[in-house]
């Protein structure tokens, strides 16, 4: 079966995972070669259009969106996953660069807490995208099931799976027990005023996702000598953030 993208390596940081990206030959490179495609993974996701995008495009997303590297898309897709498992931290984040040499082969660079919750997401964000460029007259994603998935997957690995689903069970049977309507009680004893506990924060809601820098695309060159430095060679396109917090 044909597919958008080959994942040519992985590297694992500390912080941060790097995939070495490419756009198999015969593909299209923008998504403005098909915006229908573009828009299917856009009814998927539409949190992604809301992502801050930081450069020279404008302020979201959705700016860029009709006219970026197919990468660049892949990329905000994997983050919008990872922010919807609410098990991301307090910031998801990604970095799209061009490789110098092969206008078809990107660095696609995203934050990792959990190598299998990244891995995961960037892997079902590529059979997205595939669905959606390559084989849309198949059934589409299920996009809420397979970050419930994900997510129970991650949580199994953390060794947290049975506890979040007794959890849920003994939330579920609490609220099928009748209610039996209010029983007679003695008057009321004397007691000392108790200050209730704040209520901890649930760490694993999702977060704000950012995309800090996006696509880095190399400059024109022609009739130059090779740069040598970073800088030189390439120039900040596009780069994203998105919130669940909708006010901010």
């Amino acid at each position: 079966m044909a597919q958008l993208f080959n994942i040519l390596k992985i590297t694992v940081g500390v912080d941060k995972l790097c995939a070495r990206v490419l756009v198999n030959p015969g593909m299209p490179l923008k998504t403005s070669e098909d915006i229908e495609a573009t828009a299917r993974v856009y009814y998927l996701a539409p949190a992604i259009a809301k992502h801050l995008c930081l450069g020279d495009t404008g302020r979201e997303f959705q700016e860029c969106m009709g006219d970026t590297e197919l990468a660049h898309l892949l990329e905000h897709l994997t983050v919008e996953i990872m922010n919807e498992t609410g098990l991301g931290g307090n910031v998801s984040c990604g970095r799209t660069r061009a490789v110098p040499g092969d206008e078809r082969l990107f660095d696609v660079e995203l934050s990792c807490p959990d190598d299998a919750l990244t891995v995961g997401a960037l892997s079902s964000a590529s059979f997205m995208m595939d669905w959606a460029f390559l084989h849309a007259s198949a059934p589409a994603p299920d996009f809420p099931g397979t970050v419930a998935a994900l997510r129970s997957l991650v949580l199994n690995l953390r060794g947290e799976g049975e506890r979040a689903a007794d959890a849920a069970e003994d939330a579920e049977t609490e609220s099928a027990e009748p209610d039996g309507g209010p029983e007679p009680v003695s008057a009321p004893e004397a007691q000392t005023p108790v200050q209730p506990e704040a209520a901890a924060p649930r760490q694993d809601a999702p977060r704000r996702a950012i995309d800090t820098e996006g696509l880095r695309m190399r400059a024109k060159m022609a009739g130059h000598a090779p740069a040598k430095r970073v800088a030189d060679v390439f120039r900040p396109m596009f780069g994203g953030a998105a919130s669940n917090n909708r006010s901010e």
